[in-house]
Formats: C-alpha cells, structure tokens, sequence
C-alpha cells in the first residue's frame, strides 16, 4: 500500500564509534547504534511561529540522539491531503492525527497498534498521560493508535474591567449551570447597551459535552445521530432561551468571525473558548485584562470539551521500530517538555505539567482542571455529518424561527439520510 522509504546515506565506523544507545525516561540520550543512514517523514500541519520553531528544534534533538534523520512534510489541508496520501501509498511514517479524525482512521486500518512498543519500552509511563486525552486514540479493540503531544480544554473568560465597572465580583461568576441564567440577566442590567454579558458559538464541538450532560449520547451505537433525543433538547434548551433574552449572541451577531475577536474588541464580558484565545488576547488586544475560571457543572457533573492531536504511526511504515523512536521521543518527557515550553501548549503528561508549574498560573489553572474530567471531541465516523446538521439548525432555533426540538428533528433527519447513504458505500 505505501511506498518504501528510502534510506539514505551509509553508516561509517567512525559515526558508530560516536553514538552508543541509552535509555531514560522512555527516551534515548545518545544516538542509538545502527540508526545511522536512516530517514523518517513526519507529516504535520503549519502551526504557529512558535509550534514552527519548536518542532524544528525537538527533530534536531532527536535526530542528535538517535542517528535518525527526520523529513518534515507540512500539510495546508491536512484531512484531505493526509487522506489522499494514504491512499496513494505515500503518507508519512509518523504523521499527526487529531482525536476528531481517529476513529475513521482506525477503522480504515492505516494507523498501526503501538501497544507492543509501549510495553517494551523503558519507563514509558502512561498513566502519565491525563486519561481523557490519552483514551481520545484509543480503539474499540482497546489498542492504542497515538500518543497525544498536547491538548486544549474550553473555560470562562471574563473582562476584568467590565465586572469591576459592573460591580460584579468574578468571584461570583455561578459554578453551576442551573445558576447562570439568573446572573447573566443581572450582568446585562449592569453593562453598557452595547455590550452582551458573553459570547457564544453555536457549535456541536462546543456543546457536546452539554448534550451528553443529560446520559444520552449525540451519537447512537449504530452511528446515527440522536441529537432529536427528548433528553438532549432539554440540556440544550438554556443556550436557546439565553439567546433569545439577547444574554449570549454569536460572533457574527456581533460584527466579528470569532468570539476570541467579540471579546477582544469589547462586544462581550464573557465567553467560552478554548486556552488557545490566551495567545490571541495577549497579542492583539494586550489592554484587555482578563481571568478565566472551569466551566460550570451541570447537575452536580464537571465537562468540558478537550482538543487534542497525536503523533501516530502508518500502518504502512516501512521501519516501524524507527517510527517508534520518534514517537517515543517526542512524547517522552524530555521531549515534551521541549515542546510545551517553546510552543505555549498545555502537555499532555501530568509530570510535565506538574513540572512546568503550570497550575500555578492562574489563567491556565482552568484548563489544565479540565483536562481530567472533558469530553474529547471525538465519536465515531459520522460525527462530521451530524455535526454539520446542527450546525445548520441550531441558528434556526436560536432565532426562533422553529422551536429547538423542530430544529433538532430536522437535524436529526437530514443527518441520518446521509449517514445512511454513507453505510452503503
């Protein structure tokens, strides 16, 4: 299925008697002997400056302690061009796989178990690695298909300044759904006309975990979507009667694309958003003071939404071991730390974090409590298509065009015709 990949250059003694193999911590500290010549691809996408310059600096670190040579291949559409090389027999040996994309992957059986590598693998610890991110690749076979390198969790943003001049203590922000209504209705009798109490996108990556708050999956068995589910509605019914009393209003309500962009730009006192918006804030709206806090609890239950990308291996690479050792590397931890620290991200290892002293931030404290009860966004092969429904829908809803359980139905409706048509190819 995939072509070989050629190994280049040739191993001389005197690059033998330089490097010597060692072990620790699940990484190699000196260039594994009979590594010399080899020549991994690792496929990712284009990231941020500072991912850019981490990476880089984390292959050079490998390729120091292993002898192997790694050729990036950057993707600027990374489903479709991933997708299109696994087919075509050229995918890389390593290549980043996001936790929403997964299950289709390992049900296509292009990504290779890694379980045999862990279990022989020296102090690979992966307990290590907080659960629900480390689970987000593993299979219905119960075998493990990547290892996360980071993740990001949804919290609260609040304008300090905003609550101070409202004379609302952040502190009283509701740590339960149940309460939220009430003081979003007093937080907009205290703000500007102009301003919403919060910021809200109307996306099932971002709902999901309120769905399912109420026992019943988005998604059946079966893979239809259950999003019509009398029980559903009801935990999604506040976000619909929040809108409507003009507590929470989408971006493009707002006059911008993002709600990171309606917060930054004073159109919000709040949002929900993921610690990806901590970079955006701090760069293009540096006099904006803001806190963060966990996302309320619905029914006494912590949730939240987890994003998360592994580095995983094709099932096609010709030397497996090697692929291994990249993997092995970069989520070792030395590797990283390397890139947490260089890259701004959350780890994915508690010790790392722990390590980083990351809880004592008290912006990032939100998010990295997230990590230990959310939700990956992910749930089989057909959550793009009942996804997209309500994506559709749900507009329709909060607009009042048609109640929430019409938008749902239909949702759920169009969703399952073409889910079916995608069973039968």
């Amino acid at each position: 299925m995939k072509k070989a990949i050629k190994l280049v250059g040739v191993l001389t003694a005197v690059f033998a008697l330089m490097f010597t193999v060692a072990c620790g911590n699940g990484e190699k500290d000196n260039a594994s002997a009979g590594n010399g010549g080899k020549t991994l691809t690792l496929g990712v996408w284009k990231g941020t400056e500072a991912e850019n310059t981490t990476r880089k600096k984390l292959i050079a670190d490998f390729e120091k302690a292993s002898g192997i040579k790694v050729k990036e291949k950057v993707y600027n559409d990374y489903e479709t061009q991933l997708q299109t090389d696994l087919v075509g027999g050229t995918a890389p040996d390593v290549f980043y796989v996001d936790a929403y994309l997964a299950p289709s992957l390992i049900e296509k059986k292009v990504l290779a178990p890694l379980d045999d590598y862990i279990t022989k693998a020296k102090d690979f610890d992966t307990e290590d690695f907080y659960k629900p991110v480390y689970k987000a690749f593993t299979g219905e076979d119960k075998a493990q298909y990547g290892l996360p390198k980071d993740y990001s969790t949804l919290g609260i943003f609040y304008n300090e300044k905003m609550f101070a001049d409202a004379g609302i203590d952040p502190n009283t922000i509701p740590t339960t759904a149940d309460k939220m209504g009430a003081f979003l209705e007093n937080l907009k009798a205290k703000l500007p006309k102009d301003v919403v109490p919060s910021a809200f996108t109307a996306d099932l990556a971002r709902q999901m975990y309120i769905a399912q708050s109420s026992g019943e999956p988005i998604i059946t068995k079966d893979g239809y979507s259950n999003l019509d589910n009398p029980k559903i509605i009801t935990a999604l019914q506040p976000l619909v009667d929040w809108y409507q009393k003009g507590l929470i209003k989408r971006p493009d309500d707002l006059g911008q694309d993002w709600s990171g962009d309606s917060f930054g730009a004073g159109k919000a006192a709040m949002m929900v958003e993921g610690n990806w918006a901590i970079a955006h804030l701090e760069q293009n709206f540096p006099d904006v003071k803001f806190g963060t806090k966990e996302v309320p609890t619905i029914d006494g239950k912590k949730g939240t939404m987890v994003f998360t990308v592994s580095y995983a291996m094709n099932a096609a690479a010709k030397d497996k071991d090697a692929a291994w050792e990249l993997i092995e590397y970069f989520t070792g931890k030395t590797g990283m730390k390397t890139w947490a620290e260089g890259a701004s991200v959350l780890p994915s290892r508690q010790s790392v974090a722990k390590e980083m002293n990351i809880e004592s931030d008290a912006i990032l404290q939100p998010f990295v409590a997230g990590a230990e009860y959310a939700t990956p966004w992910q749930d089989g092969t057909t959550l793009s298509i009942v996804s997209d429904q309500y994506k559709n829908m749900l507009p329709s809803a909060l607009k009042g065009e048609m109640t929430l359980k019409e938008a749902m139905k239909k949702a759920t409706e169009t969703a399952n015709n073409d889910i079916k048509t995608q069973l039968k190819n």
